[in-house]
């Protein structure tokens, strides 16, 4: 029987941190068997990821291939939980910035293509349900909104990208119906409707088939407010009726240097990155799913909480999962525990706490050097690349939408499939000093995003890594960088799957003393 709210976990890593030595151990330190631990807090389902040879791609260590998801897929069903299969369709991973179609399949025209993904899809599916390990859920691709398989999938083809999709469908409900295994379409920007809407409106157009569920990827340091969330899950389910589950969402229970979010991604989330704080945001996510009206919200899962910091790794592991170092468990995996019902009726401030504002909100210090700053100008005096014609970048008055407030003019850059963008000045350096470049952004942020502001000359390169958030625009500055009278390039450079950007306020300018 299906539950009534899914509290699941993704630990398709498990294999392979439990084969390096990984102990699991509860909040009192005893050691666990890590199902009995999720089964004691109150995990109900588990999602795996399944690649097709990751034997191809040495860095995923063979894991997630057919024999170490039915492994896993039998303690699944040992413990009575419900199993949700994940298909990357790709030997390794698959997500907004990329979609790799398997070795196997490379130098398969289309028709041969769709055959393929049906094939496997269904065969994966039978040989599951010979052992008595079908899932309950199946997703036909990981985070698709960008599309799959690329280049045969890949967006703005809409028309490509269904027949694919369309492929894996049919190799599913060749399987099993929708009362013995459901089918889900999962994309990333869980907070961001219109991302949403739009791929759904091209897609059924084109004839994407029936489906059971929709998933979502939602971290909160990445896709929107929690307001933006609520309103996402509402306005999906009146529009397409069909049930919305969040099947990847996690937060970080510390800061340090090696880890997954930073300071600025902290602030966004709202919440300070400690165990209380990555409780506070799984409860949020959850009170927020299972407020959905009618009760479409299904559930929520936990993207990789069993991972342990490895010295010299850092990454995801190093402050994402929920155990520590000694790989005991945090205090958010009590926020398993709850029912919808105590879900539902949990009571929030109409915002997060805040955080200490950024020192980067400061504004510029000395004299712009840069040459129409506010492109007041168009582009005149600045070099402008782009990887082709599916990005597009214009000048927008501050009165424009997108452009709110006062700050003058601003430069909005969009890819519409995975791209890259640099837009850079050559400014002459007439003294030797310390030097700094501040600008403004706005837009929307992912899986794959890196928008970086950067100042290059003979002494080196200086680089910040920037969030956008679409809610308003936030201060950026590099490092101070010495530099010799001569020439410097600053700019911005984006590498990204589908998104926008937009920038304002840019300004080099030399310090006063190192900052």
């Amino acid at each position: 029987m299906r539950p009534d709210f899914y509290k699941g976990v993704d630990i398709s890593f498990l294999p392979q941190c439990m084969d390096a030595g990984m102990k699991v151990r509860d909040l009192d330190g005893s050691e666990k068997e890590p199902f009995e631990l999720l089964e004691k807090y109150g995990v109900n389902a588990v999602r795996l990821r399944i690649w097709h040879t990751p034997g191809n791609v040495p860095e995923s260590g063979g894991y997630c291939d057919f024999a170490h998801t039915a492994a896993m897929a039998e303690e699944i069903h040992r413990h009575g939980m419900q199993f949700m299969l994940d298909f990357h369709y790709s030997d390794f991973w698959a997500d907004p910035g990329q979609q790799r179609k398997p070795k196997a399949w490379e130098g398969l025209d289309s028709c041969q293509l769709e055959e393929a993904v049906y094939r496997y899809t269904r065969d994966t599916l039978l040989a599951l349900q010979e052992r008595g390990l079908l899932p309950d859920i199946v997703q036909i691709g990981n985070e698709i909104r960008s599309g799959l398989l690329f280049p045969d999938g890949e967006l703005p083809d809409y028309a490509g990208m269904v027949r694919l999709v369309n492929a894996g469908i049919r190799g599913a409900r060749s399987v099993a119906g929708p009362s013995e295994m459901q089918v889900m379409i999962h994309l990333d920007q869980g907070g961001r409707y219109f991302y949403l809407k739009e791929w759904f409106g091209h897609a059924l157009a084109e004839g994407l088939m029936d489906f059971d569920l929709i998933g979502l990827s939602y971290y909160p340091f990445w896709h929107g407010t929690y307001s933006d969330l609520e309103g996402t899950l509402a306005r999906l389910v009146e529009e397409y009726g069909k049930p919305v589950m969040i099947v990847e969402c996690a937060y970080a229970w510390r800061k340090c240097e090696n880890g997954f979010i930073d300071e600025a991604q902290e602030k966004i989330s709202g919440f300070p990155a400690t165990p209380k704080g990555q409780r506070g945001v799984l409860e949020r996510v959850d009170s927020i799913t299972a407020r959905v009206p009618g009760g479409m919200g299904l559930g929520v899962f936990y993207w990789e909480p069993l991972c342990l910091p490895v010295n010299g790794v850092g990454s995801w592991a190093e402050n994402m999962g929920l155990l520590d170092e000694n790989g005991q468990a945090l205090e958010g995996i009590q926020s398993f525990s709850l029912t919808r019902e105590e879900y539902a009726s949990l009571v929030w401030e109409e915002a997060a706490a805040a955080l200490p504002a950024r020192e980067e909100e400061r504004g510029p210090e000395g004299e712009n050097l840069l040459e129409n700053a506010g492109w007041e100008k168009g582009l005149e005096h600045w070099q402008a690349e782009s990887s082709g014609e599916h990005v597009s970048f214009r000048v927008l008055s501050e009165a424009e939408e997108g452009c709110p407030g006062s700050g003058g003019n601003g430069l909005r850059v969009e890819g519409r499939k995975n791209f890259t963008f640099r837009i850079a000045q050559q400014v002459r350096i007439e003294a030797a000093g310390y030097y700094c470049l501040r600008a403004e952004i706005c837009g929307t942020d992912t899986t794959g995003v890196d928008v970086r502001l950067f100042v290059q000359s003979g002494e080196g390169r200086k680089e910040l890594a920037v969030h956008p958030t679409e809610h308003g625009f936030t201060a950026f500055r590099t490092e101070a960088m010495w530099l010799e009278a001569g020439w410097a390039l600053a700019g911005i450079s984006v590498a990204a799957p589908p998104m926008y950007m937009t920038a304002r306020g840019l300004s080099f300018f030399r310090l006063p003393s190192e900052k």
